[in-house]
């Protein structure tokens, strides 16, 4: 008598996603958004913050450095004194323009504090000016010098008409200027100590 085959049960196929594919959908899927909206996003600059004062072309070497009286600023507020550029004839100038608020300025704080450890006897005169862009105050800048315990001359541009005057587009801006009154160098963003030492010996030498 032949027995009839017994019959082997079959396995249905599971249509559901296994775990590991649960997990690594939703994570892929992140990927990609994020990959997509840095894609489109526009490209920061690591050096300076720009601003957008008055398109006037930056400084030519050379040429004369425009001169100005500001307001000077403490880390009490504005002293109720000025400063004016051309008072320092004779003298190397080393003029930062930055706003309180730019990361690339607060960076640079320890750099031209140790250079003006060492030239802030040697005739050397260092002025950072301050501008009101984004809504920055001479309180703002008085609320740097105090964080960043910076003793030079500060001054506080409020209409920024010397920063338009100096072509900044950008801060930092550094200028140089020589002991005759005319612009020696100028450097836009954070600057290594060596460099602007450089900017500054070949002013004082020059």
């Amino acid at each position: 008598m032949t027995k009839k085959p017994s019959k082997v049960p079959v396995q249905k196929e599971k249509h559901g996603l296994s775990k590991v594919e649960k997990v690594a959908i939703p994570i892929i899927v992140i990927i990609a958004i994020w990959a997509v909206y840095s894609f489109t996003q526009p490209t920061p600059t690591s050096s300076t913050l720009s601003v957008t004062y008055s398109s006037t072309p930056s400084l030519s070497q050379s040429s004369s450095a425009p001169d100005f009286t500001l307001q000077t600023v403490s880390s009490s507020g504005l002293t109720g004194q000025s400063v004016t550029l051309s008072s320092f004839r004779g003298k190397v100038v080393l003029l930062e323009f930055m706003e309180p608020w730019c990361p690339h300025c607060q960076r640079m704080a320890s750099v031209l504090d140790s250079l003006y450890s060492q030239y802030g006897s040697s005739n050397v005169v260092f002025i950072s000016v301050a501008g009101p862009w984004n809504g920055a105050t001479s309180d703002d800048a008085a609320n740097f010098i105090r964080n960043y315990g910076t003793s030079w001359v500060y001054a506080y541009d409020s209409s920024g008409t010397v920063f338009s005057e100096y072509g900044v587009q950008s801060t930092p801006t550094f200028v140089v200027i020589g002991k005759d009154g005319s612009v020696s160098t100028t450097f836009t963003g954070e600057q290594t100590s060596d460099t602007l030492s450089g900017a500054i010996s070949a002013a004082i030498n020059g």
